[in-house]
């Protein structure tokens, strides 16, 4: 299902279908666990709210409507609501057993002040776009932070492939995430 539109895989996931779900997952499933991490200040509750995220994403596809938003701005709602009720759970346990302070994190509700983890939803819907040469060495770079060497090492592509293939993943990506404009994937 790669270089399908998320859309498309969620429809296929309103349907009954589990390779769709999973290949959902492996597209979103880091950007939930790290805005679970923003929102909750906690790896075993980030955890968490990643399988609560998906498991709703499963319950509940059948209600996207692509007219209203688009996948990653809905599983990006998703992702704050739960959140936030995970939040509020904890408020409530931490008063019930007297403890006086939770781990900094952001009030229920609240937005990144720079609106990170949205846009970072909205470059994963962007990347999902992408073909899948294009968005292997844009993931291997930008989310797993390794340099075009090893990039080169750890694929067994030439070196100057990479850099070629890195050039035109980021063109298309731009074009990805501007409005009314055609991708290369």
């Amino acid at each position: 299902m790669k270089g399908i539109e998320d859309e498309v895989v969620v429809r296929r996931v309103a349907s009954g279908d589990e390779d769709a779900l999973s290949d959902l997952y492996d597209r979103y499933a880091g950007l939930v666990h790290g805005a679970g991490l923003r929102y909750l200040g906690d790896r075993g509750a980030a955890e968490d709210l990643v399988q609560d995220v998906f498991l709703s994403v499963w319950r509940s596809a059948a209600a996207f409507d692509p007219e209203k938003a688009s996948f990653a701005t809905w599983i990006f709602r998703i992702t704050r609501n739960r959140a936030t009720d995970l939040i509020r759970r904890r408020r409530a346990r931490v008063r019930m057993v007297g403890e006086d302070r939770l781990k900094q994190g952001f009030e229920p509700g609240e937005e990144d002040s720079t609106g990170g983890i949205a846009r970072s939803f909205d470059v994963a819907a962007a990347l999902s776009r992408l073909s899948p040469v294009h968005r292997e060495v844009l993931v291997l770079a930008y989310m797993e932070g390794l340099t075009q060497r090893e990039i080169s090492s750890r694929t067994g592509i030439p070196l100057g492939t990479i850099k070629s293939r890195t050039t035109a993943a980021l063109r298309s990506l731009r074009k990805n995430m501007s409005p009314g404009e055609p991708a290369d994937g």
